[in-house]
């Protein structure tokens, strides 16, 4: 997610508390975020036979903003724990870029290195935040999904929008009226992985509510999540993301 741009394009949407929502959507815009990290998100998690190789594509959450260094970043975490539930060997990168959109997906897909065992994707955020129209929600996540398939030749996860009642750095109502329209976009996000037929894995249902009264799960802008609360996330897209390596080996 990119705070502030992302921030400023709620200022404008229309809601019943819009005068206030807007009034803290500026507040929040002049808000100090964490800067991009100084770090390239890959690794090499030991284990046995020929590495299982991980592309993770998203937003500033895939690029590590809140992560302390590379090792807790949520690509390198996922990939831990995929690691340790097959019992073998992954090397893990990641192509996240702040403020990322459903729609930026096949630009990072162009990228990937030849050769990809598997693919997730961790975005949704900011087509909330940029209150982007339900019904091309649906469709944009099913045109994504099957543009990355293509270009990866390898099985792709989802990971859907987080929970933003977990934000600390959104106050009330702006935090409400988020959340509201997030859960509308993540039920359109859910069927268009279907019409994919990608497997999606409902962060703000399976990681959201570990982070409450946690606040060691959020980074110091109270806007990321902190090493600890991608550990959370981890938790929830590793199984999916291990689930989709075994398929591809039968």
């Amino acid at each position: 997610m990119r705070a502030r741009s992302a921030l400023a394009a709620l200022v404008g949407t229309p809601t019943a508390l819009g005068a206030l929502a807007g009034y803290q959507g500026l507040r929040a815009v002049g808000r100090e975020y964490l800067p991009e990290p100084d770090y390239a998100v890959e690794a090499t998690i030991r284990g046995r036979g020929h590495p299982l190789r991980l592309a993770v594509l998203g937003d500033s959450t895939v690029a590590g903003i809140g992560s302390p260094g590379p090792e807790r970043s949520l690509a390198t975490l996922v990939a831990q724990r995929v690691a340790d539930e097959l019992g073998r060997a992954v090397e893990v990168t990641g192509y996240g870029a702040s403020g990322a959109r459903t729609a930026d997906m096949p630009g990072q897909a162009a990228r990937l290195a030849p050769g990809a065992d598997g693919v997730l994707v961790v975005i949704g955020s900011n087509d909330a935040t940029h209150a982007l129209p339900p019904w091309r929600m649906r469709r944009d996540t099913a045109v994504m999904l099957r543009s990355v398939s293509h270009a990866a030749r390898a099985p792709v996860v989802l990971g859907g929008i987080p929970e933003f009642a977990t934000v600390p750095a959104l106050p009330q109502p702006l935090r409400g009226v988020l959340g509201t329209y997030a859960a509308i976009l993540r039920e359109r996000q859910r069927a268009g992985a279907a019409d994919a037929d990608v497997p999606y894995v409902d962060i703000a249902a399976e990681a959201s509510p570990r982070f409450l009264g946690r606040p060691e799960t959020m980074s110091a802008d109270a806007f990321h999540p902190s090493g600890v609360g991608y550990g959370l996330w981890a938790d929830a897209l590793a199984p999916a993301v291990a689930a989709a390596a075994r398929a591809t080996r039968r």
